[in-house]
């Protein structure tokens, strides 16, 4: 890109059930990240929601969070979509030369109000799938999980595996809403069934949770943080709606969004440029799916980087050393709360998650049954 955005500042927080409104979690995130960066705001120049009207049980959902956002009045706009592309849409309108700042506001209380796996029964076809029964969010998802291990002949213990590498990450992390710590493949593989061969601990659990995030121009950047990280690239894609017409063992989508946003962050080799990634993997399969079609794994070699710790806090490619959305899943929020921990890292203050080098990560966020439409954008710093 010839002009540079950079991410300045962030809140965000998960949990269970936050005991909540929307919007006082609005409200106090935005307040924080206000708090955080000295600024009030007037300092924002255009705010964007990403939020699901669906979940919200109300239409136009964002029109009662703008004054708790501290917009009301002023230039603001919504996608409604998983927000990591709401953070390329802010990203655009600062390249557009029309901004210098843009807030991105996400949040969801799925935790306890809604319930987090009906949404996707209702994106499905109401004249086919919907009459039949069969499909939801968790049913597609195993099968989803099936054709994979089936590609290349791995055993569900893969499954319990990247499950418990992602939930001890997420036991330590402050941010996270599921805390397990110490949890065991054992465990994983003793919790209760799903849809065979998904389990409860290989998917995300219900969530609240939000984050509030500020994009600024190289120039206002430079004059609101010490610690710019930067944008360097990003692409996104969209496959069929109908799942019968996708192969499901692989994401397309996903290499297509990769590979547009490493060329315009001008990485050539991934599994060597890149130091850690943040993948929105809704179930325990899809991060290595998603991590081969991102090109930070090769095709057939999950089960073993995964036994040898390659994809570990300390391995060789770190794989959501965050927890990833195991950890939680605010739905809407998850692709901006990865950023967020992609941007901890970056800065070198992830704690007892924090990787060993850190200079370029991969961020990705995902919409639709079986990761449909997905966006990646690279950071670095």
């Amino acid at each position: 890109m010839d002009k540079k955005v950079a991410i300045v500042g962030f809140r965000m927080k998960s949990a269970p059930d936050l005991v909540t409104t929307r919007e006082r979690l609005t409200f106090e995130l935005t307040r924080g990240l206000f708090d955080d960066l000295g600024i009030d705001r007037t300092a924002v120049d255009t705010t964007i929601f990403c939020t699901n009207d669906f979940l919200d049980g109300r239409t136009i959902s964002n029109c009662f969070l703008e004054g708790p956002a501290g917009c009301y009045m002023r230039d603001e706009s919504k996608v409604e979509m998983d927000a990591l592309n709401g953070l390329m849409y802010a990203c655009m309108r600062i390249l557009s030369g029309q901004y210098r700042t843009a807030m991105v506001v996400s949040l969801a209380l799925t935790g306890y109000q809604a319930s987090p796996y009906l949404h996707v029964e209702y994106q499905l076809s109401p004249i086919y799938d919907r009459q039949m029964k069969m499909l939801n969010e968790l049913s597609a998802a195993a099968f989803q999980a099936r054709s994979y291990l089936a590609k290349f002949g791995y055993s569900e213990e893969l499954l319990h595996e990247v499950a418990a590498q992602a939930l001890s990450n997420a036991a330590a992390n402050p941010f996270q809403a599921r805390k397990l710590p110490g949890v065991s493949a054992e465990q994983v593989a003793s919790s209760a069934p799903y849809y065979e061969p998904l389990r409860e601990l290989h998917c995300y659990p219900p969530t609240d949770g939000g984050c509030v995030m500020l994009l600024a121009s190289e120039e206002r950047a430079k004059e609101l943080t010490d610690k710019p990280v930067w944008v360097l690239g990003m692409g996104q894609s969209i496959e069929t709606f109908y799942l019968g017409e996708r192969d499901l063992s692989k994401s397309p989508s996903t290499a297509q969004a990769a590979q547009r946003a490493y060329a315009m962050a001008g990485i050539k080799d991934p599994r060597a440029e890149v130091d850690l990634a943040e993948i929105s993997a809704l179930f325990a399969h899809q991060e290595p799916l998603l991590a081969e079609a991102l090109g930070l794994l090769e095709e057939g070699t999950a089960e073993a980087a995964y036994r040898s710790g390659d994809t570990s806090i300390t391995g060789k490619m770190p794989l959501n050393p965050s927890g990833g959305a195991l950890g939680g899943h605010p739905i809407s929020a998850t692709g901006l709360m990865r950023a967020a921990e992609a941007v901890r890292q970056l800065r070198g203050e992830a704690g007892e998650n924090q990787v060993g080098k850190a200079e370029v990560a991969v961020v990705h966020g995902q919409d639709g049954p079986c990761a449909q439409q997905n966006a990646v954008v690279v950071l670095g710093v």
